[in-house]
């Protein structure tokens, strides 16, 4: 049995959609830099919130071509993990605890897991979860990409201008 998660990207990086490249390189909430990680979620409007948030301020009009893609997940290798069981402080929006990334790579040896399914930050009261994926473990030569399509941005959302 198999789980479909999502990811919206820029097309310019299609190529290493599975790597984690992109979290390796800047890290993020969930990894610190130098530590790859894939960062997708259940549906893709949770997906495409998550990316919203992190615009800096760059209106939707002016942001690259942006791809949608659908990934197959062992579901066995998949670990959930609810909001209680997670480090107080890590639903502020403001301010990321500074053992979130450290929190989240003692998870994944625990449970020796491909991908931890969280609450998200942006709606944490949504049935939906980001699903965190380990590009370093070893099932991960069972995640399949089933497709990448344009994502287009429905021009009646806010620009920020």
């Amino acid at each position: 049995m198999a789980i479909t998660v999502y990811r919206i990207q820029t097309d310019s990086h299609h190529d290493t959609i599975l790597d984690g490249i992109g979290a390796q390189l800047h890290g993020g909430r969930w990894n610190l830099r130098g530590r790859p990680m894939i960062y997708t979620a259940t549906t893709p409007e949770l997906c495409f919130l998550e990316y919203m948030v992190h615009l800096d301020g760059t209106p939707l009009a002016d942001l690259p071509p942006l791809i949608l893609c659908e990934i197959s997940l062992p579901a066995q290798s998949v670990q959930y993990l609810s909001a209680d069981q997670l480090p107080t402080g890590w639903n502020d929006p403001y301010l990321t605890p500074v053992g979130l990334p450290g929190f989240l790579d003692g998870q994944f040896r625990q449970r020796q897991c491909l991908g931890i399914a969280i609450p998200s930050a942006v709606i944490p009261l949504s049935p939906s979860r980001n699903v965190l994926i380990d590009p370093l473990h070893p099932q991960r030569n069972q995640c399949t990409l089933l497709s990448i399509q344009p994502y287009p941005i429905d021009p009646r959302l806010p620009t920020g201008n």
